[in-house]
């Protein structure tokens, strides 16, 4: 019978052993024994640590297999895994990490060949990019989906990414990613058959590959110092994982062995009174038969010896009965003790890591409140010098009284997102000869110039409100020294910036996006010039927008830069709208998207034929709806409108 009970042990183990081979073996057809070795063990923790709920860290695992898969050429793995991975870091949410996932993902399908699911991926990661707000990831983003899109030949879409794209990179000043979107253009173009554009976009892209290559020799060096210093934390961790696997397994089969060798005592003890027993029935059988033989000569004494040995017989069982349940108790008591010990000396040893850590605690909440206290002190003497930098420069900006002395039908939306802005609005007036006295009388505003301008600096709060300054005293100077046509303003700006920041040498990337307007009564024209920012007129119920060059004034560019000077003729009652790009990049709405260039020219549009005081209430309405209570504003929000009409002034 014992023997049967272990025939049927081995049988089973052996059909479940190669049942879990068989379903083992198809993953590992193409896995080296390096690589099987890998799939186990992060098996493993992502089990340990799904079951603990640290779901960070089991999503961590599943990307290391991902990757043990995708370099394996196991894509279909590799995609599964990484799907596991976003899930979880939804469920925590890690969107950061998932959007990483999700171009890991495309990369694959890339390599499979599959161009659709790439864009898929592409443009989900993009999606969260946009999400989070981070204008370098979205950057980033739109130049991956713009890349599939010039592989599908899909040119005028991957140029409405990359035009986003660069815009976004121009305002961050970031040379790398200036660089990867100059070269994307310059192919697209070049894939389009506009050889010129092609050429234009690809010397943008030598001058920041050039700059590029000179920031990353001087980051080399430290960055292999980090990498030694992250590789042996990483190799000390997983030698600190894999030990504690192995005494994990050395518990598991100590404890099985000791209960297979308690079993086996018992059994054996059992084995031991069952021979005695059947030994002595033996001897009482043998009695019986020398006793039937003789029944005739003593009947009474057979009966008594038959009692005795049934008393004996009874005696036997119980004894053996009592023996084996005294030895499961004994084997019983001394295998909770032992584990009564183990469980009070690891109770101990919690108890002992729980005060130290409680004293950590108490330690780094003391450091804590010492380090708010500062804080709040050093809080508020920031606010306040933010509150007198406001002063300074709420000082220095001309009021919108001024503005409409000059043009009478005008208005200033001029909304901060900080308490400090980057944004600015500067108007100026001169002397058709360069005179800087102004007119006696109102009729000699005719041969007067009047300059207008909406500026995005670099930036918001204090770092902008810095550039505003600067930016709003070159003008001043400028015009001042005679430069009164639009373009070379912006040139001579351009110069002053670098000048000024000495951007030539500390590589110093602030900047200005700007439109600008010069107003001639004499010859009824308005010149424009803009970088990046656009003008929009109005003229006989009809829109026209004059984009500006995609190029901001001052940062990490070229000395020398032409400006386009565009011409509109004002002959006619002429309606004109210079801006930032605050109000049209802002969230919100139901959905949580950008208002849209192309809603606010609708807006303005609509309202054009209002007073100028009730299209600047209309305005601030407009975008304080759309923010609501869910979003906040991202960036300085800057409009100017005024409108021309010579036939009054002649």
């Amino acid at each position: 019978m014992t023997n049967f009970k272990y025939l049927l042990k081995i049988l089973y183990f052996i059909v479940f052993f190669s049942a879990f081979q068989f379903e083992n073996n198809k993953l590992c057809a193409q896995l080296n024994s390096e690589q099987q070795s890998q799939i186990k063990q992060y098996n493993n923790l992502i089990n340990d640590y799904n079951k603990q709920k640290q779901y960070r860290l089991a999503a961590h695992y599943h990307n290391k297999s991902a990757f043990v898969y995708w370099k394996a050429n196991m894509y279909q793995e590799a995609i599964n895994s990484f799907q596991q991975s976003a899930e979880l870091n939804e469920n925590v949410g890690n969107y950061s990490e998932k959007r990483k996932i999700y171009i890991n993902i495309a990369m694959i399908y890339s390599d499979m060949n599959q161009l659709k699911n790439t864009l898929k991926y592409f443009e989900k990661s993009l999606e969260i990019s946009r999400r989070l707000n981070n204008r370098a990831d979205i950057s980033a983003s739109l130049m991956d989906v713009a890349t599939i899109l010039i592989i599908n030949k899909e040119y005028d879409k991957a140029l409405e990414k990359l035009d986003e794209s660069l815009k976004i990179a121009n305002s961050l000043n970031d040379a790398r990613l200036l660089r990867t979107c100059y070269n994307l253009m310059s192919q697209c173009y070049k894939a389009y058959g506009n050889q010129k554009k092609s050429d234009e976009y690809y010397n943008y892209f030598l001058v920041y590959d050039k700059h590029v290559k000179e920031e990353g020799t001087i980051q080399r060096e430290g960055e292999a110092v980090k990498k030694i210093s992250a590789e042996q934390e990483k190799s000390k961790i997983l030698e600190s994982e894999k030990l504690a696997k192995i005494l994990q397994y050395n518990l598991l089969e100590i404890k099985k062995k000791a209960s297979e060798d308690s079993l086996n005592y018992a059994l054996l003890a059992a084995e031991d009174s069952l021979t005695k027993v059947e030994r002595e029935k033996s001897e009482v059988e043998l009695k019986n038969d020398l006793l039937s033989k003789e029944q005739k000569l003593n009947e009474l004494a057979i009966e008594n010896q038959k009692e005795i040995e049934t008393k004996q017989k009874l005696l036997i069982y119980g004894a053996a009965i009592g023996l084996v349940l005294l030895l499961l108790i004994v084997i019983g008591a001394i295998f909770s003790n032992v584990q009564k010990r183990r469980a009070n000396f690891k109770l101990e040893k919690q108890n002992i890591e729980i005060a130290k850590q409680k004293d950590e605690i108490e330690s780094k909440s003391e450091e804590l409140s010492s380090a708010l206290g500062k804080i709040k002190f050093q809080n508020k003497n920031i606010v306040q010098s933010i509150n007198y930098a406001q002063r300074i420069q709420e000082a220095m900006l001309p009021k919108e009284i001024g503005m409409q002395n000059l043009i009478p039908d005008s208005f200033i939306f001029f909304k901060p997102r900080d308490i400090v802005s980057g944004d600015f609005y500067w108007f100026h007036e001169r002397n058709r000869n360069g005179d800087i006295e102004l007119a006696e009388e109102a009729s000699e505003l005719i041969n007067k110039k009047i300059f207008i301008s909406a500026v995005d600096c670099t930036g918001h709060g204090v770092p902008g409100a810095f550039m505003s300054m600067l930016g709003f005293n070159l003008l001043n100077d400028i015009v001042n020294k005679g430069v009164l046509e639009s373009d070379k303003i912006l040139t001579f700006l351009h110069k002053g910036i670098r000048a000024s920041l000495n951007q030539e040498a500390t590589l110093n990337r602030d900047g200005m996006d700007m439109a600008l307007c010069v107003i001639d009564p004499v010859n009824q024209t308005l010149e424009y010039s803009g970088a990046q920012n656009p003008l929009i007129y109005i003229q006989d119920n009809k829109v026209f927008r004059i984009r500006g060059n995609k190029f901001p004034v001052g940062g990490f560019q070229v000395d020398d830069h032409v400006y386009d000077k565009h011409i509109v003729k004002i002959d006619r009652p002429t309606w004109c709208y210079i801006f930032s790009d605050g109000f049209s990049d802002q969230f919100g709405g139901p959905q949580g998207r950008k208002f849209m260039a192309k809603n606010f020219r609708d807006l303005l549009f609509e309202i054009h034929l209002m007073p100028m005081e009730e299209q600047k209430r209309i305005l601030e309405l407009v975008i304080n709806e759309w923010i609501g209570k869910d979003y906040e504003q991202t960036d300085d929000i800057l409009v100017i409108g005024f409108k021309i009409d010579i036939s009054k002034d002649t």
